[in-house]
């Protein structure tokens, strides 16, 4: 498979935070209290309470998630039916239009990597503050930055999609136009 540069950084990037996440839990496991709250309602007062062997199994979702994510580029070059840009599978592309997606395909997934990686590393970072202190709710603006942010990146990507769609159609165009 291949990545550009930027893909790269970004897949470094998001196990830097997979290891960050995994260094935080195991460093605070002996000293949290047998029960952590694991979940809170809107008002943000704990709902459930649960071991904090919770973590490692958040800790395992966060890396099968990313992994998942990061694999997306690979499906597209074997099998692009299976890829959903917006409205259109990656197959709905010509192959000129893929050739150019393709890089653009593994940035937003690098992207989209990083912050679900973040999240989760902000989400069980909250966690174990609340475990010392149930008093404290977590933020709920994390959940609300990371919706925006994943927003914001998906839609940028699906833009330059369609927006090289749009050339190499036009370029088709204009070379069938010029054989006539």
């Amino acid at each position: 498979m291949e990545y550009n540069s930027g893909t790269m950084k970004l897949g470094w990037l998001a196990l830097a935070l997979v290891l960050y996440t995994a260094f935080v839990i195991y460093r605070v496991m002996p000293r949290l209290p047998e029960r952590i709250p694991t979940h809170y309602n809107w008002a943000g007062h704990p709902t459930a309470w649960g071991s904090p062997d919770v973590l490692w199994t958040m800790l395992i979702a966060q890396v099968a998630g990313t992994a998942l994510i990061l694999t997306v580029p690979a499906i597209g070059r074997r099998a692009p039916q299976f890829v959903n840009l917006g409205t259109r599978r990656l197959s709905d592309f010509p192959p000129a239009a893929r050739e150019r997606i393709m890089p653009l395909l593994g940035d937003l997934c690098g992207w989209l990597a990083v912050l679900y990686c973040f999240l989760f590393s902000l989400l069980i970072r909250d966690l174990i503050r609340a475990g010392f202190d149930p008093r404290q709710s977590p933020g709920f603006w994390v959940v609300w930055a990371f919706l925006a942010a994943t927003a914001a990146v998906v839609i940028y990507y699906l833009r330059q999609f369609n927006r090289i769609a749009r050339q190499v159609a036009a370029d088709e165009a204009r070379r069938s136009g010029a054989r006539r």
